[in-house]
């Protein structure tokens, strides 16, 4: 009953953050974000203290699903602007807010923010719910959970993106067994998305 109540105490606090942070003004997003996910991994750490991480171990696994997410990405977006469907605004708006604009921004998100997603929504949310069901059943609860925390951001093609890469993550989560091996690819995959080869 305690851990259920932990979880659900999480989750809630995790969907408060999340509002608070993408429906503040944009000049306030890059304060309110990684506060929420330097909060959210302190909550992981705290209910879930992380077992002894192999930092080398499963790294090839981490690099190729990055950029084969990014791959994956990339052709989506060429898709939406071949195809005409009406979704190009909104991806320019979602892109032109969460994209990095100064140095501060890049250290918060590949020290802060992708770290923190990956011990917070895998380590915490996805390993609790893998306690009580099979690994397929976590993955695909966790990341529900996941993209709805992205609903707040009012774009449909986010919560798509948290719902592929979410599962991605979440299913390299449970069958490495280290959460280091998420984070590389949530890395690799934000490198190469907004700083290397930006799509828009």
């Amino acid at each position: 009953m305690q851990q259920k109540r932990t979880f659900w105490f999480g989750v809630s606090l995790a969907f408060i953050l999340l509002a608070i942070s993408f429906r503040s003004e944009p000049q306030y997003f890059w304060i309110f974000f990684p506060l929420s996910l330097a909060l959210l991994t302190i909550f992981s750490w705290i209910f879930e203290p992380p077992n002894k991480l192999n930092v080398r171990s499963h790294w090839l696994i981490g690099i190729l699903s990055g950029t084969l997410l990014y791959l994956f990405f990339t052709f989506g977006q060429w898709f939406v602007i071949m195809t005409g469907l009406p979704f190009i605004d909104d991806l320019q708006l979602l892109y032109e807010r969460v994209k990095p604009t100064e140095p501060l921004h890049y250290i918060w998100l590949f020290l802060i923010i992708v770290p923190g997603e990956e011990w917070f929504w895998r380590g915490f949310i996805v390993k609790r719910i893998s306690d009580q069901t099979t690994p397929f059943k976590a993955a695909v609860y966790g990341t529900l959970l996941y993209a709805g925390a992205h609903l707040f951001t009012g774009s449909l093609l986010l919560v798509i993106a948290a719902l592929i890469a979410g599962f991605v993550w979440s299913i390299i989560y449970l069958k490495t067994k280290n959460i280091w091996a998420a984070i590389l690819s949530h890395v690799i995959f934000d490198l190469l998305l907004l700083v290397i080869l930006p799509v828009m």
